[in-house]
């Protein structure tokens, strides 16, 4: 993540050094700041003529943690085998969503500020983490939970009776929308703007580290099946959530 959000100031600034003396293209920048179901992020902006602005930043997601009460078998055991009843464990979620940004807007007409924007947004694939409060049955940390991926079985187990996982999304996340405003205008020091829309970042996931028969541990998703179908179906709604809304407002000032 930090190569791509170096390479987007390089290739921000670049532009803007080679466009300089061009009228129009490049000639102006702003600094600024933003607020949104993103997150909190600071930006950089400059146009390219009076019809493109090109925007290049980093994002975050306080750490907000949301808490609440799951059942679990006592006995993780394999798929079929008596797992023994339900126990009840605590488990935390925590905000963990960041990225650096590259949005490119595009003005219908020069003599307003109603724009389209298309970019990107690359961060870690792990948006929000998860792990456990409660301590998890002594059994997890040596049977652990049994996960088949890609016709290979893994092991998820508990260290010291702690499971961390994390929701997974793609990293690369394209965005589409609309918004209002310029960051940069002649005739204000001081400008505000807002947009609305989507980033795409693919079918999210339960994800956690496993353990192969052979080979090196990788994270693996943890499917319904895993769980013996015991996550009251949380884990199919949440796939379905494939895009993420956007909905940012933007403080900028001129810098030249």
């Amino acid at each position: 993540m930090k190569k791509f959000i170096l390479l987007s100031v390089l290739c921000f600034l670049a532009g803007s050094a080679m466009a300089q003396e061009e009228d129009g293209y490049f000639n102006h920048m702003a600094a600024g700041l933003k607020v949104g179901t993103a997150g909190v992020g600071v930006e950089l902006a400059a146009p390219i003529g009076s019809y493109f602005q090109l925007r290049a930043g980093y994002s975050m997601m306080p750490p907000v943690s949301y808490s609440r009460t799951v059942d679990v078998p006592e006995h993780p055991g394999n798929h079929g085998s008596d797992k023994g009843p339900d126990i009840p464990i605590d488990a935390k979620a925590t905000m963990h969503f960041q990225n650096a940004e590259l949005m490119l807007d595009i003005f219908p007409s020069a003599e307003n500020g109603f724009h389209i924007t298309a970019g990107l947004f690359y961060g870690p694939r792990s948006a929000i983490k998860v792990t456990n409060i409660t301590p998890m049955p002594n059994d997890y940390n040596t049977v652990g939970l049994s996960v088949e991926e890609g016709g290979e079985d893994y092991t998820v187990k508990a260290v010291n009776n702690k499971i961390n996982g994390y929701i997974g999304v793609d990293a690369l996340r394209p965005y589409l929308g609309i918004g209002f405003g310029r960051a940069v205008t002649t005739d204000r020091r001081v400008n505000f703007t807002f947009d609305l829309g989507a980033i795409y970042w693919g079918k999210p996931g339960l994800f956690a580290p496993g353990e192969p028969l052979i080979g090196d541990w990788k994270d693996v998703r943890i499917t319904p099946e895993s769980l013996n179908n015991r996550d009251d179906g949380l884990i199919k709604k949440a796939e379905k959530l494939v895009v993420y809304p956007m909905l940012n407002v933007h403080l900028f000032v001129n810098l030249f």
